[in-house]
């Protein structure tokens, strides 16, 4: 079982990435929001990731695959995931596109719109991510070490307002929420809607 890699950084697209690790390279897979952040480190760089190893099967072949994360609070999210009924380890990894104390927030309070909203799950699948982990996932709501935290009620009428206008331009919520978030971190000075809207096309 392979639970870390650690090594230079050699590439960084939206789904994996490869580590050098003395001269081998391991591609790994990624969840969205950490293959973003990872996007930002300069190539070359060290990086330390925590790793899950599964054995992913098909009708001809079964290939080995390595899925990373930046901490042990988003494997041990990740691995709640699974525990949805036919949500294997690449849709789950597919849904982490929001910080783990955003996710298990969503979770708790029951927010299908934000829950849906993720990549590759739609309402009912929302709905069961509700049913099977409401209760569990309230100890990730604290987690707070990652690079940032979604909240998931934006924090003034303008952000609402440009939410909403990114959702009626197709924007999944997930997506609206994170990037309205990331732009007003950035550029505190855009307090009005149209600011906001206009910076966070200039981020896509």
């Amino acid at each position: 079982m392979i639970s870390r890699v650690r090594g230079l950084l050699r590439s960084v697209t939206e789904e994996n990435c490869e580590v050098d690790v003395g001269g081998v390279c391991y591609s790994v897979m990624l969840p969205p929001a950490v293959a973003e952040r990872l996007a930002d480190r300069a190539l070359g760089s060290e990086v330390e990731l925590f790793t899950y190893w599964y054995l992913q099967i098909d009708q001809v072949k079964a290939l080995p695959t390595l899925l990373g994360f930046e901490n042990h609070h988003q494997r041990d999210f990740f691995n709640l995931l699974t525990q949805v009924p036919k949500f294997g380890p690449r849709a789950a990894l597919k849904a982490m596109a929001l910080p783990v104390a955003t996710l298990a927030e969503a979770i708790e309070m029951g927010d299908i719109r934000v829950l849906k909203s993720l990549p590759g799950v739609g309402p009912q699948k929302a709905k069961d991510m509700i049913a099977a982990l409401a209760g569990k996932a309230a100890a990730f709501v604290q987690v707070r070490d990652e690079a940032e935290v979604i909240p998931l009620q934006p924090s003034s009428e303008a952000e609402s307002d440009a939410v909403d206008v990114l959702e009626q331009l197709g924007m999944p919520r997930a997506d609206a929420l994170r990037r309205v978030a990331v732009c007003r971190r950035d550029h505190p000075e855009a307090e009005s809607t149209d600011d906001i809207v206009r910076l966070v096309f200039r981020q896509v």
